[in-house]
């Protein structure tokens, strides 16, 4: 008695079907298949295995054949990533527009410090001699000189509140301009940078005092001293020694308030910020796209 074999047709999947690629048309690619997958319990590479539909709960899913482990795809995994990449990208670029704001208004806060501090106004009346009335003489008398002013700007002196705004002030920079430039490793390159922009900005507002004051309606502008020089490379170096002292000071706080693996967690993203990144991390994205 022989048993004669039939084929029994199997139907078309209901909730995804095939969709045929036109002649010269690569296959879009299914859900689950754009990124990688792998067990969730061994670790088994499963991408590229077909995929299985449960007969209970009509859920596609992968079957492990190193453990045997039944595993769902996630549907939402690749367009969880594009939503996860672009909050990403928007998120570094407020980062970025944060740093630039943070350096370009305090920049301009050293160059108004620059067009204030420097100088002070000063106005000097100036009388006209009047000839002296001739003895005898019977009228009345002549009206009294109307002073003409002589505006001008002047040095102001260099003492210790000027010191102490430009020293707390230049400190301050230093420290949080260092800790928002944690991708350069060299702490002093740092602040010797951003000491010398405080530098051009602050000799810039001066400069810009004196040059636009004298065309608007000041006759005279004191020239600098010595004593303003020497102000802004004070300045300066009170910039780079913020820049150098930050690190060990937050190392100290982060091992004082934070627990130990926490803050070892912290310190170590923050120096791998500096590092440059290995061969194989580099080519990572592009082997992927291979």
């Amino acid at each position: 008695m022989s048993v004669t074999s039939s084929t029994v047709p199997v139907a078309a999947d209901p909730i995804e079907p095939e969709i045929p690629a036109a002649a010269g048309q690569v296959r879009p690619a299914r859900l689950g298949e754009e990124l990688p997958i792998f067990c969730e319990k061994c670790g088994y590479a499963l991408h590229g295995l077909p995929q299985q539909r449960c007969d209970r709960c009509d859920i596609l899913q992968y079957k492990c054949p190193e453990c045997g482990h039944h595993q769902p795809i996630n549907t939402l995994r690749p367009a969880f990533q594009k939503m996860l990449g672009r909050i990403r990208a928007f998120g570094l670029g407020l980062w970025v527009l944060f740093k630039i704001n943070f350096f370009g208004w305090l920049l301009f806060g050293w160059f108004g410090m620059g067009v204030e501090w420097p100088y002070r106004f000063q106005s000097v009346p100036i009388y006209q001699q009047v000839p002296a009335a001739q003895p005898g003489t019977v009228g009345p008398m002549p009206p009294a000189p109307q002073p003409t002013w002589r505006y001008s700007i002047v040095r102001r002196p260099i003492d210790f509140e000027v010191g102490m705004a430009f020293g707390l002030f230049a400190l301050a920079f230093g420290m949080f301009g260092r800790m928002f430039l944690l991708r350069f490793r060299r702490g002093w390159a740092v602040g010797a940078v951003l000491g010398a922009l405080v530098v051009m900005a602050a000799s810039l507002g001066a400069w810009m005092r004196a040059t636009v004051d004298v065309r608007s309606h000041v006759q005279y502008v004191e020239p600098l001293g010595s004593d303003w020089h020497a102000l802004l490379l004070l300045t300066a170096l009170t910039v780079l020694f913020g820049a150098i002292v930050v690190w060990p000071i937050w190392l100290a706080l982060v091992h004082l308030f934070l627990p130990s693996r926490t803050g070892a967690s912290l310190l170590e993203w923050q120096r791998s910020l500096s590092q440059p990144k290995p061969a194989w991390e580099r080519a990572g994205p592009a082997l992927g796209r291979d």
